[in-house]
């Protein structure tokens, strides 16, 4: 007695809805088919590839979140705006909290995921006099002030100038929703990243800056260009309101 089957973003229950003919959504920027097939063996795993795609083929609706990819599996598809949390700004808080040292500093929230974290020089950081970096991360460094549950993520984000982030949707995502411009780095090894670039550059909204020096930590002058880029109005918001009206719909 199911009415109703929403995926993110897996394929095979949009099948196994498909051969009930129960109506499924799909919500996702991308489909594991896309990422998949661009992979340099996927030429040896045909069938696997083509599996894929035979699922996915099953839903009745993929919904296309900001910075997304297109594919030609799916027939029906809805664009949305990003589908994020806003944090509140609480940068007074956070000043208090953290002292002096925070007073007239440009602070950057850092989010790279404890992989990220240990291919970057942060003995760099302090040739940025005028910033104050912060992360949730587990980074161990001087330079970098580790920020415990006592300020939520999406809250930190909201009290800070500049997000720096390797560039994963998420955080893309709640960086917007907050108004802030983000630096981010090139990954060859991120097929998404695709449509992460095209998407910064077209609305001028994010910095990216080559692997290697993003990795020694030379961040001086990406940070002084996103300053000067502007977030608010510039991207389409709400993508989970949008959703909530479409299920609704679908299920009257």
């Amino acid at each position: 007695k199911i009415d109703l089957v929403i995926s993110d973003v897996a394929s095979l229950p949009m099948k196994a809805a498909g051969n009930l003919k129960i109506p499924t959504i799909l919500i996702g920027n991308f489909t594991w088919y896309d990422i998949y097939s661009q992979f340099p063996e996927a030429k040896n795993e045909t069938h696997l590839i083509q599996s894929l795609a035979e699922e996915y083929s099953h839903s009745t609706l993929q919904i296309l979140p900001q910075c997304h990819l297109d594919n030609k599996i799916i027939h029906h598809k809805k664009e949305v705006g990003f589908i994020a949390n806003k944090g509140k700004n609480m940068r007074n808080d956070l000043v208090s909290f953290l002292g002096k040292k925070a007073e007239k500093k440009i602070l950057v929230f850092i989010y790279l995921g404890e992989h990220g974290t240990r291919t970057v020089n942060w003995s760099n950081l302090r040739n940025n006099k005028d910033c104050l970096f912060l992360t949730r991360d587990p980074i161990k460094h001087p330079d970098v002030h580790f920020i415990d549950d006592k300020f939520s993520y999406h809250d930190l984000i909201a009290s800070s100038d500049i997000t720096l982030t390797k560039g994963g949707y998420s955080t893309l995502a709640t960086s917007f929703a907050n108004h802030k411009p983000v630096i981010t780095c090139e990954r060859d090894d991120f097929y998404e990243f695709k449509a992460v670039r095209e998407y910064l550059q077209k609305r001028q909204i994010g910095i990216i800056v080559k692997s290697t020096p993003f990795k020694q930590g030379d961040w001086q002058e990406p940070i002084k260009e996103a300053l000067k880029l502007t977030v608010k109005n510039k991207v389409p918001l709400n993508g989970e309101i949008e959703i909530a009206k479409i299920v609704q719909q679908m299920l009257s």
